[in-house]
């Protein structure tokens, strides 16, 4: 019995006719990815061809859009026959697959979804695996061993929110061209340790929040603008204290006391004390010296 057909107008006259790029193989409804020309979007095209080819990534076919914005594919511009393909496709029971595409130098590994979502792609001219998710999450888990990334060059993070987290402790670490020895940082359960040979850091203000601090090392240099220190007592311990100031003023609201094995103050011009008693007191001698002496 010959086949027949029967022609369906379409409800509204065609608006478009273009050529595209098959993006995906047809799906069991009749549907197929491609892209236009100048487009980064993929769209969905139902086939108006029969028999119904098999379309393969890259192919190039003839779309017809309708008033409605329906894209029907009518035509075949550009595809390989059965016979001449390169690209070898295997088939699950969900629909999804992988293909094997050997019709150019860079012979390629993919695997798609059942929703023709492109999932792995292996290249193989540049040894690139890529895992592609695009709807949906991408989740590693071990429920009772490890996960390691390891890689000879860069392992890159980049996303809207990067977070780190663990039950027992953080530990980062860069080693030097030893192996050993770099910079490290360790966070455990109430407890951060940082160290490195060099330590920067830069930034436009800082502030520190601590009960109690210590600092122990064998130099501190500091070059500030500005230093105001608001404190209930300072204690200083040291062999020597050296201090260099153009103008030293100090204010004592009540006693003032110094108290030294021996004193002796150098005064290059003028040396003048105020007070509403003076009182000097010594155990054995009491001497001034002087060109003139004024008293009263």
């Amino acid at each position: 019995m010959p086949h027949t057909a029967k022609i369906v107008p379409l409800a509204t006259a065609p608006q478009k006719i273009e050529p595209a790029i098959v993006a995906g193989r047809c799906d069991r409804n009749g549907f197929v990815r491609l892209r236009t020309t100048g487009e980064h979007i993929d769209r969905h095209a139902r086939l108006a061809v029969y028999p119904r080819p098999e379309l393969d990534h890259g192919d190039e076919v003839l779309t017809m859009v309708d008033g409605s914005g329906q894209i029907y594919v009518v035509g075949i511009l550009l595809c390989k026959d059965d016979g001449g393909r390169a690209v070898e496709r295997h088939h699950l029971d969900d629909g999804s697959f992988a293909e094997i595409d050997r019709s150019g130098t860079n012979d390629s590994l993919k695997v798609f979804s059942k929703a023709n979502e492109l999932l792995v792609d292996y290249q193989s001219a540049s040894g690139t695996v890529r895992v592609n998710v695009e709807s949906g999450n991408l989740e590693f888990a071990s429920a009772t061993g490890s996960i390691a990334f390891q890689a000879a060059k860069d392992i890159v993070f980049n996303g809207h929110r990067v977070a780190l987290g663990a039950s027992s402790d953080i530990h980062l670490q860069v080693n030097d061209s030893t192996g050993t020895g770099g910079p490290a940082l360790s966070m455990k359960n109430r407890q951060m340790h940082l160290s490195s040979p060099a330590i920067d850091i830069t930034g436009q203000r800082l502030q520190l929040f601590v009960e109690e601090t210590k600092i122990a090392g064998k130099k501190l240099l500091g070059r500030i603008g500005n230093v105001q220190f608001i404190t209930r007592k300072i204690e200083s311990v040291a062999d020597t204290v050296m201090a260099r100031a153009r103008n030293v003023y100090r204010t004592v609201a009540e006693l003032s006391q110094l108290k030294a094995g021996r004193q002796r103050t150098i005064i290059e011009k003028t040396c003048h004390m105020k007070a509403q008693k003076t009182i000097f007191k010594s155990d054995n001698d009491f001497k001034v010296k002087a060109k003139k002496i004024h008293l009263g």
